[in-house]
């Protein structure tokens, strides 16, 4: 199963995405554990597009994601490319910057295509195969 989404570069797109992430999930037979994980990392993942990258054209950035047997690839693009997404130090009394740490502890990769125009976090979750 793969979809893709565009949706409005606005930090109301951080819930339309959970949803739509989760209803597609459930259709699929996803279990709740999974369904919760993945629903976590992609609100992190449009969270920083919406706070650090840039709409496109018209506004808006694109959610994609991809069932396979053992595992979900999900990808968030923007189209900004001044700042390359990476771990901040851990800062405890920081109201942010948990967001790639929790991707980081939640996914098996995430990495960062970046080119001149936009910039895509692509995280892979391993999915246990029954």
């Amino acid at each position: 199963m793969h979809e893709t989404h565009h949706l409005a570069h606005e930090a109301a797109s951080v819930g339309v995405a959970r949803h739509r992430l989760r209803a597609a999930l459930e259709r699929e037979g996803v279990g709740e554990s999974v369904v919760y994980d993945a629903t976590l990392v992609l609100s992190e993942l449009v969270s920083n597009a919406v706070q650090h990258g840039r709409p496109d054209r018209r506004g808006r950035l694109e959610v994609c994601w991809t069932l396979e047997r053992d595992r979900l690839v999900l990808e968030v693009t923007d189209h900004g490319h001044s700042t390359m997404p990476t771990i901040r130090p851990e800062d405890l009394d920081a109201d942010r910057g948990r967001g790639l740490v929790i991707v980081d502890q939640v996914c098996e990769s995430w990495r960062v295509d970046q080119n001149d125009d936009h910039t895509c976090v692509v995280a892979e979750m391993v999915l246990a195969v029954a």
